[in-house]
């Protein structure tokens, strides 16, 4: 084998140790620093984003929506389990407030949160769970609903906020309705009778 020969195989050895040294390089890099620095945000951020879920939750029951307002991103979304969708603060507001105008008196809400959050960048995390609503009636009843939500979160200036919020909840399983349709039996019932009582006198007093 000629010197220029073995000149020329080193130089390809050479490259190719250099071209797997940077590849290898750039794979640790890939693998390691984003889960180390996911890892990092997830530690540091979760009281914050948990402050958020808080404030949200505490909005809802007390009805008082200035609270949550600082916590909702400018183009935010909430879906509410009947489809409705609204982005602006007043909007939600009144929809929530007409709830309680029938047979609802109260609503209290409860959520739990899925473990672990993910996180799509360090600026954005998913969260979901369950949550429960306790619907208190005007006639002294109540009755529990369980639900399902989804929230995406974005941090903007140094606060995680609320960019979309979807609940579901199953259609089998929907006290309100259930509600509505007992109280519609009832006035059913009511006509019923009295449309016999009303029948019963008028007979009554044409055989007088």
């Amino acid at each position: 084998m000629t010197k220029q020969n073995l000149t020329t195989r080193s130089r390809y050895r050479y490259r190719w140790l250099l071209a797997a040294f940077w590849s290898l390089l750039l794979t640790l890099t890939s693998l390691g620093l984003p889960q180390s620095a996911l890892a990092e945000i997830s530690k540091l951020d979760k009281a914050a984003i948990d402050q958020t879920r808080n404030m949200a939750l505490q909005a809802l029951n007390t009805r008082d929506f200035s609270k949550i307002e600082p916590y909702l991103h400018p183009t935010f979304t909430i879906t509410t389990v009947d489809n409705r969708t609204f982005h602006k603060v007043p909007e939600f507001e009144q929809y929530w407030n007409q709830q309680l105008k029938g047979p609802i008196k109260e609503i209290a809400l409860d959520v739990t949160v899925d473990t672990p959050r993910t996180f799509l960048s360090p600026q954005t995390a998913v969260s979901h769970g369950d949550a429960n609503s306790t619907f208190y009636f005007t006639d002294g009843n109540s009755a529990k609903m369980p639900m399902r939500w989804t929230a995406v979160l974005q941090k903007v200036q140094n606060i995680w906020t609320i960019q979309s919020l979807h609940f579901s909840a199953s259609l089998l399983d929907n006290p309100v309705l259930s509600a509505s349709q007992f109280q519609g039996r009832v006035l059913a019932t009511i006509a019923s009778v009295g449309g016999l009582l009303v029948g019963a006198v008028g007979m009554w007093l044409l055989r007088r």
